[in-house]
């Protein structure tokens, strides 16, 4: 059952400006994520990401709290590290998409219905 519904738009020439300052890389993303993500296309989808996560799960989240790493196809995964999210219930599937001007990210977050046995 779907619970939660964020996107979020940025566009990439502001994200390419604000990384000339090198804090602002070190402020929105994890040291694994800042290995991944290294071009201005790449930390504008993760921003608009974790804007969308934050905006599905109803949590004021801190930065590092939301990491977005590919698994092993590619796909964008998020692990969120606060103790207010309940792993064990929910699920988050996030897309994250680029053209030349913007980055554009979805999250959805889903309870896990589990269905008992009826007797």
């Amino acid at each position: 059952m779907i619970v939660g519904l964020g996107i979020d738009l940025v566009e990439i020439h502001r994200i390419r400006r604000a990384m000339e300052n090198p804090r602002f890389i070190q402020r929105i993303l994890t040291p694994l994520e800042r290995e991944y993500a290294v071009t201005p296309f790449q930390v504008a989808g993760r921003w608009a990401a974790k804007e969308a996560i934050a905006k599905a799960i109803g949590l004021k989240l801190k930065w590092h709290q939301i990491e977005i790493l590919p698994n092993e196809f590619g796909e964008p995964v998020a692990e969120i590290k606060s103790p207010d999210y309940d792993l064990k219930r929910m699920r988050l599937k996030i897309s994250i998409s680029h053209e030349r001007t913007h980055a554009v990210a979805v999250a959805i977050l889903e309870r896990m219905v589990i269905h008992s046995p009826m007797y």
